[in-house]
């Protein structure tokens, strides 16, 4: 909601680093917390257990709402993420993409997490959420981002960074959330169709959600691995070029239910994609594909008695990695044997997550809130088959190697215990303390205690100053610890959790209730990462990197007509494995980003969204040229119709067909991995 006295404002001005400069800026404060918006002074999952305004929290947090999104034409969350400071986008040849939060190791997977409604929702095969990425905007009301690690929820620690979706189960007094429909048509043959529905009485709440979406993405790409020898020199004459099919199909259902002080939260995912680069990194199949689907339950009881409040929650996930495809061209010889058809294979690999937490919060000491509780977690592989055509003669018939040559141990499984304690401590009106540390173990590498303090100063309403400390861990994922008999990955049990001790330090300046600039500085201590590469594909813990960086953020207005946002980051740092040091690889130094949107009238508005991701270094083995900088331009119109409640938005991004790629690995696909060019979009939004 704007600020009363945005009207009486002579003119308003923001010196943002590459991005812009204006001058003279006079704007009235606002009353300490009086003017702070319902919404986000409540109880915010990701970072903290306080009822603050994200300026006030001793993370460093940016907070989108889903209504100004879909204003910009953003369609889904990986768009969204593409908006946040310091946060970068990477993918692999299964177009398993992830965001890269500050440079922390951007060939790995986990080094943030994704919760939905509270829930954790990263797969454990690669420990991402690439399959949640396409999530609709529609569908989400807010995303809160905290970059570093220092954000906990339920003792689940966030390496680099976590990821909060509020859908619109959330419920408030005087914030009813609306039914509605979406349909949405894109390039690529994109469509997209979901509802959202609701139902509350006095004592039950129920909140369904649903979509479908699916296109038929296919870019070009090439010459692929062969060129580079990964089936060694007679075969490098059969590499090819050609479209990477990157098609997908996915379905979900999602359920929130709470009656009383219970809550059932749980989503169904069916998420199919095209094989894109291909498992062994030979050019598949159109038809080819990869499921990961996700299905999760969580129950949940929340009650407060006295001065206590107790949390409690018990759920099961199950993951699965379900591949088939093409995995070496035709007449590839491997030794004597010549496979004329090529090589084909179905792997499979099912894995189940059980984990119940319990968590007391009291309140009985002046100034104090202390939390203490812990998290179990037993994970295990269900099921596994593993097929491939005939090693000993060629033909193209798949044979079940699930017992003799498996590519996945059907064995794996690990128990985790996290105990968890904390204090949020109020020193006075302008001083508050949040400290603690979690204590993990589990059945392999042990991550030990980690520690974690924070400070927030508030000098007056205008300037809020933050410093904060914490360490935090990265179990291995299942692919980095399992995986078998694969010649581009090879799992090991005896790896130790990747480490990071973050210093941190903020400057929040604010105008108004949402006016504000704020600036942060971080140093990032990573050890143990976890490495692979196409000649040495065994994981390892290898490296060592200290990133260190700033980043500026900017929100606001320039009229009482438009909405402005802008963020500029800038990091660099030294890798060190165990031969050579060298600054850092596949990292872009400089990240700067907006929006625009100018409201037309009270039914239409036009909005840009402008992105510049810097050149990145190749690791110093690889003689190619550095990935090269890009920058693109989005731009959306969009209608609203008040008298029958719908909303009607068209977009197009990229609009000058700006080339962007993502780095590949040395000796894989030589020419990286090219993303799309210039896309359109329509949306249909119908609110009941």
């Amino acid at each position: 909601m704007r600020h009363k006295t945005l009207s009486r404002q002579k003119s308003l001005a923001l010196i943002l680093l590459l991005l812009t400069s204006l001058t003279n800026l006079d704007a009235k404060t606002d009353e300490l917390l009086k003017s702070i918006s319902n919404e986000l002074a409540y109880f915010n999952e990701v970072a903290t257990a306080t009822k603050q305004n994200e300026h006030y929290q001793p993370y460093i947090i940016s907070v989108f709402q889903g209504k100004e999104l879909e204003k910009l034409g953003i369609s889904n969350l990986k768009e969204a993420l593409g908006l946040v400071p310091g946060v970068d986008m990477a993918t692999d040849n299964f177009n398993n993409q992830t965001p890269i939060f500050r440079g922390s190791n951007p060939i790995a997977y986990g080094q943030s997490k994704l919760f939905i409604d509270g829930v954790a929702v990263n797969n454990l095969f690669f420990d991402a959420y690439s399959e949640y990425l396409s999530f609709p905007i529609e569908m989400i009301k807010r995303i809160e981002v905290v970059r570093g690690p220092g954000s906990t929820i339920d003792g689940i620690n966030a390496y680099a960074g976590s990821i909060n979706i509020t859908t619109y189960a959330e419920d408030f007094e005087g914030f009813e959330s609306s039914d509605k429909l979406v349909f949405k048509r894109g390039s690529y043959d994109y469509n997209m169709g979901g509802f959202i529905k609701s139902y509350k009485t006095d004592n039950l709440k129920v909140f369904i959600d649903f979509f479908y979406q699916e296109d038929n993405k296919k870019l070009p790409s090439g010459p692929d691995g062969l060129s580079q020898g990964i089936f060694g020199a007679s075969n490098i004459a059969l590499s090819r070029s050609g479209d990477a099919p990157l098609w997908i199909k996915e379905h979900s259902l999602g359920l929130n239910l709470e009656y009383k002080d219970f809550t059932i939260k749980a989503r169904t995912l069916s998420h199919t994609g095209g094989s894109a680069y291909g498992i062994n990194l030979a050019l598949p199949q159109e038809s080819d594909r990869v499921k990961l689907p996700s299905h999760y339950i969580e129950l949940g009881y929340d009650k407060k008695i006295a001065d206590y409040k107790v949390d409690i929650k018990a759920g099961v996930k199950y993951d699965t990695f379900d591949s088939k495809s093409k995995l070496a061209p035709d007449d590839l010889k491997l030794g004597s044997v010549v496979f004329e058809d090529g090589i084909y294979g179905e792997h499979y690999a099912a894995q189940r997550k059980l984990y119940q937490s319990s968590y007391l919060k009291y309140s009985g000491i002046n100034q104090h809130t202390i939390t203490t509780g812990y998290r179990f977690i037993k994970e295990e592989t269900i099921d596994m088959t593993s097929k491939l055509s005939n090693r000993a003669t060629g033909d193209a018939g798949l044979v079940d190697y699930t017992e003799t040559l498996p590519f996945f141990d059907k064995n794996a499984k690990r128990d985790t215990l996290i105990f968890s304690l904390q204090d949020e401590f109020l020193l006075n009106s302008a001083i508050s303390f949040i400290y603690g540390l979690n204590y993990e173990q589990t059945s392999y590498e042990n991550a030990g205690f980690e520690p974690r303090v924070s400070m927030v100063y508030q000098l007056n309403s205008e300037n809020i100053f933050k410093t904060m400390y914490s360490r935090a861990h990265r179990n291995a994922s299942w692919q980095e610890m399992f995986t078998m008999n694969n010649r581009a990955r090879v799992g090991s049990t005896n790896l130790e959790p990747e480490q990071v001790d973050a210093f941190e330090a903020a400057y929040i300046k604010k105008f108004s209730s949402d006016t504000h600039i704020s600036t942060n500085l971080f140093y990032l201590l990573n050890k143990n990462q976890i490495h692979n590469s196409s000649t040495s594909p065994r994981y390892r813990n290898i490296v060592d990197t200290d990133i260190y960086g700033f980043e500026l953020e900017y929100k606001g207005y320039i009229s009482s007509f438009d909405q402005l946002y802008l963020n500029y980051s800038y990091l660099t740092g030294k890798s060190q494995d165990e031969s050579k040091s060298e600054s850092l690889p596949n990292v872009a130094h400089h990240l700067a980003k907006g929006y625009y949107i100018y409201n037309l009238s009270n039914a239409l508005s036009l909005s840009g969204v402008a992105k510049y991701v810097g050149s990145k270094d190749r690791v110093s083995t690889d003689t190619r040229e550095k990935v090269k900088a890009y920058s693109t331009m989005d731009t959306s119109l969009s209608y609203k119709d008040k008298q029958y409640d719908y909303t009607l938005t068209f977009s197009i991004k990229n609009i000058f067909n700006a080339d962007v790629t993502f780095p590949s690995p040395q000796n894989t696909y030589i020419e990286d991995y090219a993303q799309e060019r210039r896309t359109f979009l329509v949306a249909f939004k119908k609110e009941f």
